[in-house]
C-alpha cells in the first residue's frame, strides 16, 4: 500500500471514483444476506471517499469507514454530511496493517473489503488479515472483492507496464491461506468485468 500514490490519484481524480458503490455490494444487501437488524455494525475497509459507507448508512447500518488517505477521508466526511447521514457513519484515519488502529474498536458484524487487501504486498496482506480477524467475531461476515490471478495471465502486468505499479493481485487460493483457518469461505458469482475479479463472502467461525 502506498499512501503517497493514493494521495496523488485522489488529487488528480482517482479512476475508480466514477463507479460509485460496487454492484456486488448492492447485490449482497438487496439479496437479503445482510440487514441492519442482523448485521448492524459495519466496517468499510479502505473506504476512500465514502461511497459505500454512505450508501450503507442511508440504509440504516451503523458504519465506520477507515482509510489511510486524509484527502479521501475529508471528501468522505463531506459526502456523509451532504447526504444527511453524518450521525450514522464516521471515518477513521488508520493503517489496516497496524496491530492497533486508534478510535477503531470491534467487533463488527459485517466487514466490507472492495479491492483493498489485494492492493497490499503479500506480507502486508497477512497483517491485514489479522486486523480482519481482530475486528470480527464468530458469525461476522467479511465481504471480499479482489483481483485474483496468476501474474502471467495479466498481459499488462506481465509486460511490466503501468498496471503493475497501480495494483497488485492475489494468487488463486490465497484467500484460503489468509483466512481459511478461521473463516468459512464462499465464492460468489464473479463480475464479467473487470477481468480476473473474484468475489468472496467469508463467515467467521
Amino acid at each position: 500500500m502506498r499512501p503517497w500514490l493514493y494521495t496523488r490519484l485522489y488529487e488528480k481524480g482517482a479512476p475508480w471514483e466514477r463507479y460509485g458503490v460496487g454492484q456486488e455490494v448492492i447485490d449482497l444487501v438487496e439479496g437479503g444476506r445482510v440487514s441492519p437488524k442482523t448485521h448492524p455494525r459495519v466496517l468499510d475497509l479502505g473506504c476512500g471517499t465514502g461511497a459505500t459507507t454512505v450508501y450503507l448508512a442511508k440504509l440504516g447500518y451503523d458504519v465506520v469507514g477507515v482509510d489511510f488517505t486524509p484527502i479521501a477521508l475529508e471528501r468522505a466526511e463531506k459526502r456523509a454530511a451532504d447526504e444527511g447521514v453524518a450521525d450514522r457513519c464516521r471515518f477513521v484515519h488508520g493503517d489496516l496493517t497496524a496491530s492497533q488502529i486508534p478510535d477503531l474498536t470491534g467487533p463488527f458484524d459485517l466487514l466490507i473489503d472492495y479491492s483493498t487487501i489485494d492492493d497490499a504486498r503479500r506480507p502486508q496482506r497477512r497483517l491485514m488479515a489479522r486486523t480482519v480477524q481482530r475486528l470480527s467475531r464468530p458469525g461476522s461476515l467479511y465481504f471480499l472483492w479482489c483481483f485474483s490471478a496468476r501474474k502471467r495471465d495479466l498481459p499488462l502486468v506481465a509486460r511490466g507496464r503501468m498496471s503493475a505499479l497501480l495494483h497488485t493481485v492475489m494468487r488463486p487460493g490465497e484467500e484460503r491461506e489468509l483466512f481459511g483457518h478461521s473463516f468459512d469461505i464462499e465464492q460468489l458469482p464473479s463480475p464479467a468485468r473487470p477481468a480476473h475479479a473474484k468475489v468472496f463472502l467469508l463467515t467467521r467461525r
